[in-house]
């Protein structure tokens, strides 16, 4: 199965670099990388050219679903088989690539995302607010789809792209431009019958002080959690 490796990048200098170097050290788990500049201007852009690998530039920060959505696109129109999902700014580890393929290729999922509280995943240095408030979600997500994630946020992420055949719903929305996107394509592998399976992974978070996110704490978690019930109320009245 072909596989490419999709990262989408802002303004991550402090830590895109030794991602690359992290991905070239495990080069034998993908077939290629496709790296989104989304409007960087802090020398992101020069280190996504200066890589090999296949880049896409954006001239403005376009929103990170955005830039999911091209790189779906480019990765169907390249015949690539599965797209996996990781950021930029080194909290996933390219190493534990084969813990979200192995499951695909085997055939025992169609969609595999990493859970950092299952037994082997770990989340050093995880925030406060994060660990309040990702159970929380889990719950209300098991409440309204009545099937338990034990890490509904984590970005690391693999997807059969044959699952977008003929897909029911529009996942090129200009809704999901924003941090909606990635939670609205999970709901919709869950309520699509599409097998899902969580692997444990490990998140690392920088020591307190230093910034370890873009997501704004108010507007971006409500687009996180938003599509969770725009996609069951839409399996409600049949759309």
């Amino acid at each position: 199965m072909r596989t490419v490796i999709f990262i989408p990048v802002w303004n991550q200098i402090a830590d895109f670099p030794k991602v690359v170097e992290e991905l070239k050290s495990n080069a034998h788990s993908f077939d290629e990388v496709l790296i989104v500049n989304n409007g960087s201007t802090d020398g992101s852009e020069k280190v996504a050219h200066e890589s090999g690998y296949a880049v896409i530039d954006f001239p403005k920060n376009m929103g990170v679903g955005y830039a999911y959505i091209e790189a779906l696109k480019w990765a169907r129109e390249h015949t690539f088989d599965v797209m996996v999902t990781m950021a930029a700014n080194g909290k996933m580890s390219p190493a534990e690539l084969p813990r979200l393929l192995d499951p695909i290729k085997s055939g025992e999922a169609d969609y595999v995302t990493g859970s950092r509280y299952l037994r082997g995943g770990a989340s050093p240095n995880l925030p406060l607010f994060r660990r309040i408030a990702i159970p929380l979600v889990n719950g209300a997500i098991f409440c309204l789809y009545g099937k338990w994630l034990s890490d509904f946020s984590c970005g690391f992420r693999a997807l059969r792209l044959s699952n977008l055949d003929n897909a029911p719903y529009d996942w090129q929305a200009e809704w999901l431009h924003g941090y909606s996107f990635e939670y609205y394509l999970y709901a919709k592998m869950l309520l699509g019958g599409f097998r899902c399976k969580e692997v444990p992974i490990t998140m690392k978070y920088p020591p307190r002080g230093r910034s370890y996110s873009k997501i704004p704490p108010g507007v971006g978690w409500y687009q996180m959690i938003r599509p969770w019930f725009i996609a069951r109320l839409e399996s409600l009245v049949g759309r």
